[in-house]
């Protein structure tokens, strides 16, 4: 008895293996938010600003994570990245509204609990955007 793939485990576009690369992805962007914090900018500026900023420098790493673990490569890079940033685009626009608002609204929680809220609901949306509009995934079995 063999046994079982990672692939047979959990499939390819799938939500859990979303949320695995979706985790290390989520790591990289508190880590670039927490070391911005640490920086000049976060006297000069607010906590909107540098959460775009980690937001854009995250998302370029979480496309080619995306494409090679959660996903595939099956569709021509351009047409990936292209729908990528415009998925991001709209998430980093949205996700700042949001993580803006969450500060003005609940002003009395932990910052980083709303971070973790915000990134969850955010998830979803990127998922299934990615899945469906970016990579176009479907059910084919891997070549």
């Amino acid at each position: 008895m063999s046994k079982p793939t990672i692939s047979e485990v959990l499939p390819r576009g799938t939500l859990q293996r979303f949320g695995i690369a979706g985790g290390f992805n989520t790591f990289l962007f508190w880590v670039l938010w927490e070391l911005l914090r640490l920086t000049p900018l976060y006297g000069d500026s607010n906590e909107t600003l540098l959460w775009s900023l980690a937001w854009l420098g995250s998302s370029i790493i979480a496309h080619f994570v995306h494409r090679m673990f959660t996903f595939d490569g099956r569709r021509n890079l351009r047409t990936t990245v292209l729908g990528a940033v415009s998925v991001y685009a709209v998430g980093m626009m949205g996700s700042t509204l949001t993580f803006d608002t969450m500060l003005t609204m609940f002003d009395h929680l932990p910052i980083r609990l709303l971070f973790f809220i915000n990134i969850a609901v955010w998830g979803l949306f990127t998922w299934a955007s990615m899945r469906w509009l970016v990579f176009g995934y479907t059910n084919i079995e891997e070549e």
